[in-house]
């Protein structure tokens, strides 16, 4: 296999046309030169160079060679610059995946701002409550909510969140109001299908440690939204964060509910592909995720 390096020598020994002057020039013997252009013909398995006491002359073989090398030195010195342009200024294009309640109520706002700091990058955002693969779906950023599970990716914290149990006063009216998490076993529970528990498994963290109740409904979404609207409607009780708790208009008439019982935050993580060192678009965009929520 060529050796890019040995390349760029032989591109410079022509064009110096020395081996003094090209082991001068890189600061390596004259040896050294002469064993590397060798090495080079050998790989190849053909003579590059016609070598006499006075001068150079190239083959026909090295002629051919020597316009390639001139493409190969160029590219990679476009490749330097490329990369050198994206190390201080992000292009490109990002692929964010998140929860479809957080894209919708939280994420515009710090998208916005993003593309106003970076208007070189072009963002494409994909909703989902379901669990995607960050590496086979090709995501530069996927936000999760919750306790992250151990995993060959990385992921930063970048905010929290509370989970609220929350009802509109009508239905309180007609069905009492919950004292303790085991009441809500009596009553009409509206439930989030993507719970990391299970939808109709809800925990607390009281004065007697954790707790979960079995609850159960006649309304399971996988949308936080469509289960605020089913609140302000009077139909039941939901257990939402609050970015979607703050969709719902009417705010008087909503009741918080087992306050002394508020489960602890839940972590917001920005998760990405392992990499020594993660792009520049994933970097600043994580930094402007932190900068918003914390």
């Amino acid at each position: 296999m060529l050796n890019p390096p040995d390349i760029l020598l032989f591109k410079q020994l022509v064009e110096l046309k020395s081996f003094t002057a090209t082991a001068e020039a890189l600061q390596l013997s004259r040896a050294s030169v002469s064993k590397r252009i060798n090495r080079l013909e050998d790989t190849l398995g053909i003579q590059l160079l016609n070598r006499t006491t006075r001068r150079l002359s190239l083959t026909e073989a090295g002629r051919t060679f020597y316009e390639y090398s001139v493409q190969i030195s160029d590219i990679l010195q476009e490749a330097e610059v490329a990369v050198g342009e994206i190390r201080q200024h992000p292009k490109g294009t990002l692929n964010i995946n998140a929860p479809v309640s957080f894209g919708q109520t939280v994420l515009p706002e710090i998208i916005a701002d993003f593309l106003k700091q970076y208007p070189s990058v072009s963002v494409r955002l994909s909703l989902s409550d379901k669990f995607v693969d960050v590496l086979e779906d090709g995501y530069d950023v996927v936000i999760r909510i919750g306790k992250m599970d151990d995993s060959s990716l990385r992921a930063r914290k970048v905010g929290s969140v509370r989970l609220h149990v929350f009802a509109h006063k009508d239905y309180l009216a007609r069905r009492g109001t919950p004292r303790v998490p085991a009441d809500l076993r009596e009553h009409n529970c509206l439930m989030y299908r993507h719970l990391r528990s299970g939808a109709g498994k809800w925990q607390f963290d009281g004065p007697e440690g954790q707790e979960t109740v079995t609850v159960s409904g006649n309304y399971c979404a996988d949308n936080g939204i469509p289960l605020c609207r089913a609140v302000e409607a009077g139909l039941g009780i939901a257990m939402q964060p609050d970015f979607v708790l703050a969709s719902i208009a009417d705010k008087q008439n909503i009741a918080h509910l087992l306050e002394a019982y508020t489960r602890t935050p839940l972590g917001i993580y920005a998760v990405y592909p392992p990499a020594r060192r993660p792009p520049l678009n994933t970097r600043k965009f994580i930094d402007c995720l932190t900068e918003h929520l914390t």
